[in-house]
């Protein structure tokens, strides 16, 4: 029989072992020499061709790139098969040897670029061919998750490289970049964040994430901010320098409006509206809305802290909160020790909120019983161990009348920077009551918004009509006719009415 002249084999696994000298590796060719074990031993399809004496590896892209190749043509059942490899050659010609004369320039000498071209390593005869599409569909899942992983590993190689790149570009950029010849003092904050101060106005320039940009922004309290980005670190401080300037020149006429106002303004404002109503048709006084009964229910508020949350830093250098996460109200009541049985849990912003309101679902007749009874259920309760912990920022207690909404503060627990306002009176509760039935009659939209003290981004004025005509609607002091009126309203402009 003819001696075989060529092999193949597939590693699944790498398998470098030393051997002594004039030893080889088990079924190996004996022409084999002692450089070209490593290739037999590598992972991946092992292929080589005795006469030529040559062995290559074709690692697993270039195994699956074959076996599409001996699937998808039939050219090698009559010329063999082709191994080959994307190779990049690069073509340097030299220069003529031998003696120049001194007037004689040197020959430049042109370097060709280099181009991709696949290039032969190994040769098999037709016979090889259904052996190894043979051994390779076998083997086409392990060969498919190494070209997967050379992927994943080439993939990582070129971001490093690509970082070490950048990292070597910016170093050198802040080395040659002279902030102290700058007309502002600029500081740094760390490796890649600069900050400066200008009057009430700061600039800042920092390198984004990516390392490709430099981000630069101005702030001032109560305006605005502007950013910008820059491919280059003399550019974004440039920007920022004279951003800072303009916006540290702005008169204060161009604040920006709070999206809640303070209790000062916000008492100002009432003050006016009541002032303004009191001389129009639409005034309604606060007497008039004295109950014939009152009753009362007991209610705890607190502000809960998260439970869990995700922070980020933003471009500027902010560190913000989101994806906060909060108690149910059920799972509240059971860590605080409330009678979930008796009392009803409530979040008033929304699912997922900060803001627990807890009140009793028994009416009291009596004044003083709603009084015990709340102040049992506070001392009963978990409130002061959780606030301790500071897993309870704050929180307050006491009771409260079910026909006009006005509430007696019997105790609080809160934080020195998150205090509780301060209560006000009945007196005082009632006419701010009259304030905003008034102003629900009069459907004064700007009025309102100044009687909550909240901005146009915080609430829309298509929501404070919602309000007001459904305050109207509730209303015992409005004509049925104005009640009727607001009703086709909300049927036609209010969603949830349809």
């Amino acid at each position: 029989m003819e001696e075989k002249t060529w092999g193949v084999r597939f590693n699944e696994h790498p398998d470098h072992q030393r051997y002594a000298k004039g030893k080889k590796p088990q079924g190996c060719p004996d022409w084999l020499e002692s450089y070209q074990i490593i290739t037999w031993q590598e992972q991946g399809l092992v292929i080589w061709n005795s006469i030529d004496k040559r062995i290559a590896t074709l690692h697993g892209y270039e195994t699956l790139m074959l076996l599409s190749q001996l699937d998808s043509h039939d050219d090698w059942k009559s010329d063999g098969i082709s191994i080959t490899r994307l190779v990049h050659e690069l073509k340097i010609p030299l220069s003529p040897r031998g003696r120049r004369k001194k007037t004689e320039q040197e020959p430049k000498v042109e370097t060709t670029k280099a181009e991709p071209v696949y290039q032969e390593i190994l040769h098999l005869p037709p016979e090889a061919g259904p052996e190894l599409i043979e051994l390779l569909q076998t083997n086409k899942l392990i060969i498919s998750e190494l070209a997967d992983r050379e992927k994943k590993r080439l993939q990582e190689a070129i971001r490093r490289c690509l970082e070490a790149v950048l990292e070597f570009s910016i170093k050198k950029e802040q080395n040659e970049f002279d902030f102290d010849v700058r007309p502002f003092e600029w500081r740094c904050q760390d490796k890649s964040r600069w900050l400066c101060q200008h009057q009430t106005a700061e600039g800042r320039v920092c390198l984004e994430k990516s390392k490709l940009f430099w981000h630069a922004c101005v702030i001032r309290p109560g305006y605005t901010r502007k950013s910008d980005h820059f491919m280059k670190l003399q550019a974004a401080v440039e920007w920022v320098e004279k951003e800072l300037v303009d916006l540290a020149n702005l008169p204060e006429t161009q604040v920006l409006q709070p999206r809640i106002q303070t209790k000062q303004q916000s008492d100002r404002d009432r003050v006016r509206l009541r002032k303004k109503l009191l001389a129009g048709p639409y005034w309604i006084d606060s007497t008039v809305m004295e109950p014939m009964r009152v009753t009362y229910k007991t209610f705890i508020e607190l502000d809960a802290r998260p439970i869990s949350f995700k922070t980020y830093e933003s471009i500027c250098g902010d560190t913000l909160r989101y994806d906060e996460r909060y108690l149910s109200p059920y799972k509240l009541a059971a860590a605080l020790n409330l009678d979930i049985d008796h009392l009803n849990v409530d979040q008033p912003v929304g699912e997922n909120s900060e803001w627990y309101r807890i009140t009793s679902l028994t009416t009291y007749y009596q004044e003083p019983a709603a009084a015990e009874q709340v102040q049992k259920a506070w001392d009963e309760s978990q409130i002061l161990q959780q606030f301790k912990s500071g897993k309870i920022s704050r929180a307050r207690y006491g009771y409260q009348e079910v026909e006009t909404g006005f509430v007696v503060h019997l105790g609080a627990c809160e934080d020195p920077d998150n205090p509780w306002e301060q209560p006000i009176s009945r007196k005082e509760h009632m006419e701010l009551r009259a304030l905003q039935e008034s102003l629900s009659f009069a459907l004064d939209v700007t009025g309102y918004r100044d009687y909550l003290g909240v901005s146009a981004e915080l609430i829309s004025d298509a929501r404070i009509l919602r309000i007001m005509h459904k305050t109207r609607t509730r209303s015992k002091y409005l004509s049925e006719e104005i009640k009727r009126e607001s009703k086709i309203w909300l049927a036609q402009n209010d969603p949830l009415e349809q």
